[in-house]
């Protein structure tokens, strides 16, 4: 009887071990520099100024680069950690709707799903909500609204720009710290492919988007819709 109590205190202490080293599925697989998912069949190019990070397979928002290096405005050069990384997120989920009114529905203040909701969390240009510590933030405005082609296949591309006020410490001592002024610029790409939806999401500090939106489409135009064949090449 000592012995099958021991045996069950073992048991009970390994399992919940074995079940921590197991690994967390990845939304896909990177090789040579491209990502290819393993649920919404696409394929998308990386720059090599670009570091990524899959997310897990379960989550919708399936990639998120950062820029490697990234310039920082005047006002931070005593603080550059206070500057907007460059960040691109790639979400992808299934829709009913075309790609304008899919970017219409995130763009308007009154329609409102769970969908929508998740998005925005990681949407920052679009939820002038989501204010960082010592900032305020102005609504953000449209600057650019358009189809492109992307995959053979018309997409949706929009433009804005958020204004802000930050409290910037230059030092562990300084008190209230000094007060900068800039703006936030932010980009959509919304691209499907039947019913599947993938969404591009875009934003840096203003004074530099210009540059980091046009090297983020150099990315998102390589974006291809893939098979399974195509997939299983990549394992």
């Amino acid at each position: 009887m000592k012995k099958l109590i021991l045996a069950g205190l073992i048991l009970v202490m390994f399992v919940p071990n074995i079940h921590a080293r197991r690994k967390t599925e990845k939304a896909g697989k990177v090789k040579d520099l491209v990502y290819v998912d393993k649920k919404y069949d696409f394929s998308l190019k990386i720059d090599k100024g670009w570091k990524y990070k899959i997310q897990p397979n379960k989550e919708n928002f399936r990639l998120v680069l950062s820029q490697k290096n990234y310039e920082t405005p005047p006002d931070y050069m005593d603080a550059p950690e206070y500057t907007k990384v460059p960040r691109i997120v790639v979400y992808a989920d299934t829709s009913s709707m075309g790609v304008l009114a899919f970017l219409d529905s995130l763009l308007s203040d009154t329609y409102s799903s769970h969908q929508k909701k998740e998005m925005l969390k990681e949407f920052e240009i679009l939820n002038n909500q989501a204010i960082e510590e010592g900032t305020e933030r102005e609504e953000t405005v449209t600057r650019k609204r358009r189809t492109v082609t992307i995959a053979d296949k018309t997409a949706a591309l929009w433009e804005g720009k958020a204004d802000y006020r930050k409290y910037v410490s230059t030092s562990a001592s300084a008190m209230g710290g000094t007060r900068v002024y800039g703006s936030y610029g932010g980009g959509v790409v919304v691209a499907e492919n039947g019913d599947t939806i993938v969404v591009f999401h875009v934003i840096s500090e203003w004074a530099y988007f210009g540059n980091i939106m046009n090297n983020a489409l150099s990315m998102i135009e390589t974006l291809n819709w893939v098979g399974t064949e195509t997939k299983e090449k990549q394992k």
